[in-house]
């Protein structure tokens, strides 16, 4: 896959909003995806964020391994990180969250100012970022309209009496390097049409039957039988019924699905990056 940045001219303008914004919160919320944690955070905004809290919310935890994001979350504990595994689907993932809110609101009121504790929402496209908010504006307490250093028709949102949340997310587009592309394209966050779909297909059925977990395919396509990954792709084709004219097999479609289904959690809870090794950092 082509390295590269993702829609260079909107990353700027995004760059430029989020440098804004930053000036006017106490603490950053990260969300990454919980099968790929590595790729879908981009280091290139490290430094912008430098000097901010931030926690990071492992999104879409319900569809990772959870025994892997087990480890993930050691992994960034020992690196005094905060980290959340979360699914805006469980209730106890936003007691979690909204636990955790209260316990940095509580210790910035040791401090003479006593305003709201304000945050903002960042992450790569595709990761949760605006369902994480509709959540709370559903929820709010309130929302107290225009403030300085806001963009005009930026709220904030009361989601708590002592918690306020910027009511427009930050948009971190994905580095894509050789490396990041085909798991950053497996979990949706590039926009289709923008990298090719068999290849990222075969790339996926490699990551099943190297974790061995194969057996969730079959599961979901019956039939078909652990082989060469072209041949396994035409397998599954047969077995959703994608025919073209004359008995072709629509192997686009097919990839299509397989990416589809996996995203949405149908084959399963997988992760697809591990915690880096001692040696590898």
């Amino acid at each position: 896959m082509r390295e590269g940045q993702w829609y260079p001219g909107n990353m700027a303008r995004a760059i430029n909003q989020l440098r804004e914004d930053l000036k006017v919160v106490d603490l950053v919320i990260e969300l990454l995806d919980a099968r790929i944690p590595i790729s879908s955070h981009n280091p290139l905004f490290a430094r912008m964020l430098a000097g901010k809290k931030t926690v990071l919310l492992l999104h879409k935890a319900d569809r990772a391994d959870p025994d892997a994001t087990g480890h993930w979350l050691s992994y960034f504990k020992k690196r005094d990180q905060d980290a959340i595994s979360f699914s805006i689907y469980h209730k106890h993932s936003i007691s979690q969250l909204i636990g955790y809110l209260k316990g940095e609101q509580g210790k910035k009121q040791q401090s003479r100012f006593k305003r709201p504790l304000r945050i903002m929402v960042v992450g790569v496209p595709n990761v949760g970022k605006s369902t994480l908010i509709n959540y709370f504006l559903k929820k709010a307490v309130a929302k107290t309209g225009n403030q300085p250093g806001i963009t005009r028709g930026r709220q904030w949102i009361r989601i708590h009496p002592e918690i306020e949340l910027l009511d427009t997310p930050g948009i971190l587009q994905p580095r894509i390097t050789a490396d990041s592309g085909y798991p950053l394209a497996a979990v949706g966050a590039i926009s289709a049409g923008r990298y090719d779909l068999q290849n990222t297909a075969f790339w996926l059925i490699n990551c099943f039957q190297e974790k061995g977990k194969f057996d969730l395919m079959q599961k979901r396509y019956p039939g078909i039988k652990e082989k060469e990954r072209a041949c396994l792709l035409e397998d599954i084709a047969r077995s959703l019924g994608y025919l073209q004219s004359a008995g072709k097999l629509d192997l686009d479609r097919a990839a299509a699905s397989l990416l589809r289904d996996f995203q949405e959690g149908a084959l399963g809870r997988v992760t697809l990056e591990e915690v880096p090794s001692a040696r590898n950092g």
